[in-house]
This record gives C-alpha cells, sequence and structure tokens, in this order.
C-alpha cells in the first residue's frame, strides 16, 4: 500500500503560509524572475473576477481593482517542500519527494496499518491532512496498491480517496492526468480521447505504433499493476521560516504577529519527528540594509509554542532598530526531548522556562550584570563577586563535611552599603590608629582597637583597589569592623 499527499496550487500555498487570510481574497501570485513579470497563479476569487495566467500585474489589476498582488518565493516554496517532507517523515520512514509539492509514502511495515480497514486507512490519512494543516499546508491524499495510482488519487480527487478498484478509477482519469506532451495532447484531442480508459481501450501496441516511445511511457503511467521503486529522501533536520513585508513595519505588534505564526508551524514539525527546540535564531533586515541576528537558547528544549513565542516577546521588547523592518526570519535548532530520573530527595524547578522568562524580564529592567546568580571573583577584596546566569543542571555538588564543623572566622553581620564614618585617630601613631568613632551606628570611645590589616590588587589596570581594616570594640560594647580607604572610613560589619 502507498499514499501519496499532492499540494494544489503549490508556489501559491508557499506564498500565502503566513498569510491564509488572503485564501478568500483576490491573491495574484507574479514570477519576478521571467523577463516580463506575470501571473503564475491566483486564488478563487481572483479567477472569479477575471485574472488568468500569462497575465501582466497591470492587466489583472485591470480586471479586478481589489486584487493583492503576491510574488513568487524560492525562499518559501523551499520551506514548504521542507515542512511537507518532514511532516510525511512523521507517518512513514520511506518517503519520496516525487515533484514539488508532491510526496509518495510507503506504507509497508506500519504497524498502525497493520490489518486496518479501509475506514482506518481513511482516518489516517486524515491525521496526516490535519498535521499539514498545522504547518499551513493544504493536502490533498491518495491511498493505492502502487505509487503512480496514489499520485493520480491525490491529484485529482479531494480531500482523502482510497483507490480500491485501480481500472475504475483510471477509466473515468482526465487524460491530462499522464501529463502528455503538447503534440502528443493535441493529437490525443482530434482523437476524440477524453479519459485514460478511452486510451487503454485503444491497445498499447497500437498506440505505441503510431506515437512512439512517449506512447509507452503514458501506458506504463497509466498502469493499475506496474511498480517502481521510490527514490527515497530524508528530509533535513533545518526548521527555518521567512517573512518579507510588503510595507516596512515600524512597530512590534506586525513582528510579532508573524512570529507567532512562525512559531505555531514550526512546532508541530518538531513534534512529528520528536524534537524539540534548543535555541531560536532571530534575523532582521532593515530597510538601510543592516542585517540583525540573536540567538536564543532555550532554558529546556521544548516544542510548545506558547514557551518559544513568550521568549521571543521579552527579547523584542527591548530591541530598537535605526530603521523599519522589511523582512524577518526564525531559525529553531532541535534538539532530543530531555527526559531525566531524578533523586528522591531532588528539587527541580516546576517550570524551567517561566523561570528564563522572569530572569530575562528582570535583566531588561535593571541591567544583565545585576541578575543571576553571584559567583565569587579570584580576588582578594571583600565582595568580590559577579553574577552569572543560574545553571540548575550543572550545579556543585556540596561535600558532607560543608555542612557541618565550626565556622573559620567570626561571624559577622556586613552591611551593604557601608555606613560611612567619622573616626579620631591617635595623634603621632604611624598606623593611624582609630580612637573614636561617630556615625549612625556606635559614638564615642574605643576601648579596643586590632589591626591594621592592609590589602590591595588589580594596581595593573583601572580597577585597582587598597584597604586597611580594624576590629574595634567601643565603650558601650559594639565591635564593629571598620575600612579606611582612600575615600574615608567606614563601617563594613557588626561582628557578633
Amino acid at each position: 500500500m502507498f499514499a501519496a499527499v499532492y499540494l494544489p496550487n503549490f508556489a501559491l500555498q508557499a506564498a500565502l503560509r503566513h498569510e491564509p487570510e488572503l485564501w478568500t481574497r483576490s491573491v495574484a501570485l507574479v514570477d519576478p524572475a521571467r523577463a516580463t513579470p506575470v501571473v503564475c497563479d491566483m486564488t478563487g476569487a481572483a479567477r472569479a473576477c477575471g485574472v488568468m495566467e500569462g497575465q501582466t500585474p497591470t492587466q489583472a489589476l485591470a480586471r479586478c481593482r481589489d486584487l493583492t498582488v503576491r510574488h513568487r518565493s524560492p525562499e518559501r516554496e523551499a520551506a514548504a517542500t521542507d515542512a511537507l517532507l518532514q511532516c510525511a517523515f512523521g507517518f512513514s520512514p520511506y518517503v519520496e519527494a516525487t515533484a514539488p509539492g508532491l510526496c509518495t509514502l510507503d506504507l509497508r511495515g506500519l504497524a498502525v496499518l497493520s490489518g486496518a480497514t479501509g475506514a482506518q486507512r481513511l482516518a489516517w490519512a486524515e491525521r496526516w491532512r490535519a498535521a499539514l494543516a498545522a504547518c499551513g499546508l493544504r493536502g490533498q491524499v491518495g491511498l493505492a496498491v502502487t505509487p503512480n495510482l496514489a499520485g493520480h488519487a491525490a491529484r485529482w480527487s479531494e480531500g482523502v480517496t482510497l483507490i480500491e478498484d485501480g481500472r475504475a478509477f483510471l477509466a473515468t482519469l482526465p487524460i491530462a492526468a499522464l501529463q502528455p506532451s503538447t503534440d502528443v495532447a493535441t493529437i490525443f484531442d482530434k482523437w476524440g480521447l477524453r479519459t485514460v480508459g478511452e486510451l487503454l481501450a485503444l491497445g498499447q501496441q497500437a498506440v505505441v505504433e503510431r506515437l512512439g516511445l512517449e506512447a509507452l511511457a503514458l501506458f506504463a503511467a497509466a498502469s493499475a499493476t506496474s511498480m517502481r521503486p521510490l527514490r527515497l529522501a530524508r528530509p533535513v533536520e533545518e526548521f527555518k521560516e521567512a517573512f518579507e513585508f510588503e510595507q516596512p513595519v515600524e512597530t512590534v505588534e506586525p513582528l510579532l504577529f508573524i512570529l507567532r505564526r512562525f512559531v505555531d508551524q514550526l512546532c508541530p514539525r518538531l513534534e512529528l519527528l520528536n524534537l524539540a527546540a534548543a535555541a531560536l535564531q532571530l534575523r532582521l533586515r532593515l530597510e538601510s540594509g543592516q542585517r540583525l541576528e540573536w540567538a536564543l537558547r532555550v532554558p529546556q528544549p521544548t516544542a510548545q509554542a506558547d514557551v518559544l513565542f513568550r521568549m521571543l516577546h521579552t527579547h523584542l521588547e527591548t530591541v530598537r532598530t535605526s530603521a523599519p523592518i522589511t523582512a524577518v526570519a526564525l531559525e529553531a535548532s532541535p534538539g532530543p526531548r530531555q527526559s531525566r530520573q531524578l533523586g528522591l530527595f531532588e528539587a527541580v524547578l516546576r517550570d524551567p522556562p517561566r523561570f528564563r522568562e522572569t530572569l530575562a524580564r528582570l535583566a531588561a529592567l535593571l541591567g544583565a550584570d545585576r541578575v543571576g546568580t553571584p559567583v565569587f571573583e579570584d580576588s582578594h577584596r571583600p565582595d568580590a563577586f559577579r553574577l552569572v546566569p543560574p545553571d540548575f543542571e550543572n550545579a556543585p555538588e556540596v561535600s558532607p563535611s560543608a555542612l557541618g564543623g565550626p565556622p573559620a572566622a567570626w561571624p559577622v553581620r556586613r552591611l551593604r552599603p557601608a555606613v560611612s564614618a567619622a573616626v579620631e585617630v591617635e595623634a603621632g601613631d604611624s598606623c593611624g590608629r582609630p580612637m573614636a568613632i561617630h556615625c549612625s551606628i556606635a559614638r564615642g570611645k574605643l576601648r579596643v582597637a586590632l589591626g591594621p590589616w592592609r590589602a590591595s590588587g588589580q594596581w595593573w589596570d583601572a580597577g585597582a583597589w587598597q584597604r586597611e581594616e580594624w576590629d574595634v570594640e567601643t565603650v558601650d560594647g559594639h565591635v564593629l569592623r571598620l575600612n579606611r580607604s582612600p575615600e574615608g572610613w567606614s563601617v563594613e560589619a557588626i561582628v557578633d
């Protein structure tokens, strides 16, 4: 058993994948690659208004004032082909890219169709059509015992068609389905042949004697029993979508509108191959010719459209461009779905993507250098640390010895920021020993002053620092840690 899916008006479908609302309007597709751009396809509404293939855009607009013109795009057709093959590969491992907008599947070995009835095969084909619709494609599916019959059923029937009697189907099939050359089609028209059944009734030998080898190929295409090997193809693991705006956009709303359709079409393609998006590459082309690109890492690979769209929305809230946007492209880097066996007492984030989204929003409000996990720097400067994005997957393990035992130093309560203080020093003392203090925490003479402990570093760059620490006790019993720097005295901590 074989199955074929056909995308009618393939070039037009590829052009309107991200604008499905245009299918109900008058739209003409123009091929700009020709020397004289002419209409190559159109919607039903445009055809009803008198628009035809071969007309120039001006002639088409004269027939239909409300006509919308779209240009044929090889990039969009390539993306539609990738989506078609990826969708087909999710239903069978044997896929042939038969023609643009047409692919054939060998259904051998599929457990889901083993011993299936005709109704069950039709239900399976309907699920395939639904998967194509989720990718923005309108397909017709044919099921038959040979690849050619399945292809004919997909091309010349609507919806889903199961061919059980191949000869009866071919008897009523238009002879144009065999795609004869122009000269041979003219001869068939003069002979009065309209269907494949009428051609078969003439006999293969008689027709070949009169028309030559082309007639032999036509009879092979019209056979209800002949088999041919499929030229198997493997879909590329590239998940890209692109769109060019008819008019440059200056606000984020039209951009988000298109990006939402991108993720809604990319996620079903990933799910069919049991993949997830591990990263997103967002590209913008500006009217000035400048190209902007960002790589967004997905915290946990996912194929949920809402999660990916929130990431893009959060990022674009902080983006400012120097010129209007003319084109946008989005690529999802695939990765396997993550499954992890947790320990008995191990806890994880309930929603890692939402946590990352919250961090991104905080970073946009406060600055990227003020959000994250503090990590000590390789320096003797007190409170020398930096903030790095949290990595829960590679968090260091805490050894049991680090959980107990006596503290290595006196417990202190650090003051952030440090409290400035006025300090009197002993006259004639070379070290400048403090004798009294006046600040918002303590006032009066000092009973004990231990120090100084001096430190400095980074004298070789602009971040040079030096400090002098003292541990002092006031007559009232307050134990403080003082710091003297070029900026003056301050209380850095209260010693318990």
